[in-house]
């Protein structure tokens, strides 16, 4: 056999390994999730009612000054948080909380002693959730849709598509900043707190609350020097069908590979000093 087919065969077993490994641990996280099948609805009751309250605001608002709002009308408005439903549902990180919890109790011990990087159950746990969770989302959308014209997205595949990789590279964005932050758990009993703060800034900075645009400009110039616009507000432009300009998709997708790159590095950073202090202290 050549060097080359050497090469490719070993490639291949590699990713084959790593897709059962996967795969393993994803059926694993949702049996789990079964467990918690009453807070899962809870949660995601939570991430469904917090838009639809946004939007009866902005409805009202748009409503009372002949049917806009800086450009934006009632259909706008209504497309814009279907569309935040959905891409928060998809790309929400409850990591930090996680990782606080394993630091704390001692769960990190037994995990750091399997074959496997507790990373990697992490992103398992949140591909179950979201698989569960992003389907009834969608589910639900779709049967208002058929009853609401409002809540019907522009049909273009093509920016559906660009949505959905959106999407996934903004829940790449949100897990490596929670992990980041929750891996401060070894130096700190606070994490949770500072990822408690992060979460209330982004509500306004991702576009949870309202559109960018509809911020003052001095805190829209500030968010988009920030992640935040990338983890929600870009993959609901694509979605919506508001962000057509060439420009503005690859300046989207550029800040999203930059932001996912410095959240990899830092949790790179973060996971091995930490591990150095858990273990110098007798974790």
């Amino acid at each position: 056999m050549s060097a080359g087919a050497e090469s490719a065969f070993s490639r291949a077993m590699w990713s084959r390994l790593w897709f059962r490994r996967y795969g393993a641990l994803i059926r694993a996280a949702w049996l789990v999730d079964l467990q918690y099948r009453a807070d899962i609805t809870l949660w995601l009751l939570w991430g469904i009612i917090e838009p639809a309250v946004a939007l009866g605001i902005w409805w009202s608002i748009a409503g009372g000054v002949d049917g806009r709002v800086d450009g934006y009308s009632q259909l706008d408005f209504a497309r814009y948080f279907f569309a935040v439903a959905l891409a928060n549902q998809l790309t929400q990180s409850w990591d930090a909380w996680s990782i606080d919890h394993w630091v704390a109790d001692g769960e990190m011990n037994y995990r750091l002693a399997r074959p496997v990087s507790p990373v990697h159950e992490a992103a398992a746990d949140n591909i179950a959730y979201k698989a569960r969770t992003g389907a009834v989302v969608l589910l639900i959308w779709l049967l208002i849709a058929a009853v609401w014209p409002m809540a019907r997205m522009p049909i273009r595949p093509g920016h559906w598509l660009l949505a959905a990789v959106a999407m996934l590279l903004g829940a790449g964005i949100r897990f490596f900043n929670g992990f980041a932050i929750g891996l401060l758990a070894f130096w700190t009993t606070r994490a949770t707190s500072l990822i408690e703060l992060q979460m209330a800034v982004a509500v306004f900075l991702s576009g949870q609350i309202a559109p960018l645009d509809l911020l003052p400009s001095s805190i829209s110039a500030i968010a988009h020097y920030l992640w935040f616009p990338y983890v929600i507000a870009f993959p609901v432009a694509l979605l919506t069908g508001v962000g057509d300009s060439e420009s503005m998709i690859v300046h989207g997708f550029v800040g999203q590979i930059v932001w996912l790159a410095v959240w990899w590095l830092l949790f790179r950073i973060v996971w091995q000093r930490g591990l150095k202090r858990y273990g110098a202290v007798g974790g």
